[in-house]
């Protein structure tokens, strides 16, 4: 073992260097996904190893937190450590990778130095099957938050933290049917708590969703919303992927082998058929994200919550994550999807919820001229006035 001083010496500069100080004192259980991360990587620059490998250590960090990442990367190369990353975020290695290997199926398929790192735009990353190096290229596509009736309210959704006066506060939010809102914030803003404050799950939350000026408290509210988890371990309850699926179909009225094919063609849309058969826990973790999306999917509830549905999955799983968001979206279905990542917001959210402490911090539609803002909010560019519609 170390001498204690060593111990409490490393353990002071990984706090220092990852800005974690006040989460010291708090129960693991109690962090968001973005906080439990932050721990993660405080642990790992601890050890103070000279070959470091980490499996995606940007999941589920804001931007503050990766720009707290890049710092100690960049500290570990000047100390003249080995550093090896597996990530499907990119951008914030660009200027510090000295070599990338893309591979494919267990291949190496392609490696790149640092000066072809640096050329990489988005149109060569994306013929390469890799997200963007260049977030600062990418837009939006068409006005799609748009004037439509508001058919969906949240109304003095109220709830504290046990043992704290901290929580959700919230007056009132309105978006429409077929909406797919971001709901984006820093860590420990608040935006998981919302989503089960949101779908009922927590049952001390005070306040009502009314659909249609139909209003529900919270356990209605359960029989109306589906919640993809931000750990879909927890959801994943079958011995199979397809009975996962058709668990979420019980209630459908058609004959058995109408919803086993239904099953097949969401799990054929999410490219899972041929795990149909594989047991959940048997899958990769984007293939129990693309699992847990599946159920969602086939679910038939009116309001879909996401809790980071992209973390772990590669650039054409993130594709076709947003393919599906927007076909909820067009199904009538209101998508609510808490996430850092800006490339899946410019691809398919049409509104934009930006919580902070638990309150609403911004609600504007993403459209042409609001996309600086939720770039701004990326470490972009500097924050525009908001364009209302």
């Amino acid at each position: 073992g170390l001498p204690v001083p060593e111990i409490e010496k490393r353990i002071e500069y990984a706090v220092s260097q990852l800005h974690i100080e006040e989460l010291l004192g708090r129960s693991l259980f109690q962090l968001s996904g973005g906080e439990k991360q932050k721990i993660a990587c405080a642990s790992v620059a601890a050890a103070c190893s000279e070959i470091i490998v980490l499996d995606e250590p940007s999941s589920n960090l804001d931007i503050y937190a990766i720009e707290d990442l890049k710092e100690i990367l960049s500290k570990w190369k000047q100390q003249g450590k080995t550093i090896i990353i597996a990530e499907h975020r990119l951008h914030f290695l660009r200027n510090l990778a000295d070599r990338m290997i893309v591979m494919d199926k267990g291949e190496i398929v392609k490696e790149l130095n640092q000066r072809e790192i640096l050329k990489l735009s988005v149109e060569d990353t994306g013929r390469m099957g890799i997200r963007p190096l260049r977030m600062e290229e990418l837009h939006c596509t068409g006005d799609r938050g748009d004037s439509r009736k508001h058919d969906i309210s949240l109304n003095g959704i109220s709830y504290h933290y046990p043992g704290t006066k901290k929580g959700i506060q919230i007056d009132r939010i309105a978006v429409g049917e077929g909406a797919v809102v971001a709901v984006i914030g820093h860590n420990g803003a608040g935006k998981s708590t919302f989503a089960k404050c949101l779908c009922g799950l927590e049952k001390k939350c005070r306040g009502n969703l009314c659909i249609n000026e139909k209003c529900y408290r919270s356990k209605e509210r359960l029989r109306n919303c589906y919640l993809v988890m931000q750990d879909v371990n927890h959801q994943l309850f079958t011995e199979s992927v397809l009975d996962e699926v058709l668990l979420s179909l019980n209630e459908d009225d058609r004959e058995e082998h109408q919803k086993e094919e239904a099953a097949k063609e969401i799990l054929r849309d999410m490219d899972l058929l041929e795990y149909a058969q594989a047991h959940p826990m048997a899958l990769s973790g984007g293939q129990k994200q693309r699992c847990a999306i599946a159920s969602a999917m086939a679910s038939g509830r009116k309001i879909i919550l996401f809790d980071e549905p992209t973390s772990g999955l590669d650039y054409r799983h993130m594709n076709q994550v947003a393919a599906n968001l927007r076909k909820l979206g067009e199904m009538g279905k209101t998508v609510f999807v808490i996430t850092h990542d800006l490339e899946l917001i410019m691809k398919c959210c049409t509104d934009i919820l930006h919580l902070e402490n638990g309150t609403v911090e911004e609600f504007y539609p993403l459209n042409q001229q609001n996309e600086a803002h939720i770039q701004a909010f990326s470490g972009m560019g500097r924050k525009p006035e908001t364009k209302e519609e």
